[in-house]
């Protein structure tokens, strides 16, 4: 049997591996279910850093939305040649509602450190996916680079 606990920020949270919780955020004009997790090693608690990371992306969730859609689109339009290598329809994105045809958002990631990152399966890598780091700094890589 998983631990559970109730967390002064996140709310109530499971324990298996790290604290997690399923929520849905509206992301590429369509509404998803995705894990909330952090990161805690041998059930350790959520720390006031995850906790103060996780404040800063509710109070900001559309803004911080529409930066990670813009970051896609300019990800996936400069790197298009590269991505069609693996990507059989590889195409150009011009609205972030197109984003939802190749992307799939499951995870939000709060680690110990403050780092945020969002990750997502996608069309032209369906091992690792995809991932943007939310803070400290915004940046779309392998999820390899940020986790």
């Amino acid at each position: 049997m998983n631990a559970t606990c109730i967390d002064a920020v996140f709310g109530e949270m499971t324990y298996k591996h790290r604290w997690f919780k399923q929520q849905n955020i509206k992301i590429f004009s369509k509404e998803w279910t995705i894990i909330v997790a952090a990161n805690a090693y041998s059930g350790k608690p959520i720390t006031e850093t995850e906790q103060d990371s996780y404040k800063r992306y509710m109070e900001n969730e559309e803004k911080t939305i529409a930066l990670i859609e813009e970051q896609l689109k300019q990800y996936i339009n400069g790197n298009l040649t590269e991505l069609s290598e693996y990507w059989m329809g590889a195409r150009k994105v011009e609205r972030a509602d197109n984003l939802a045809l190749i992307l799939t958002p499951h995870t939000l990631l709060f680690a110990q450190d403050g780092t945020t990152v969002m990750l997502f399966d996608c069309a032209w890598d369906i091992e690792n996916g995809i991932a943007v780091r939310i803070s400290p700094e915004m940046k779309v890589g392998s999820p390899d680079c940020f986790l």
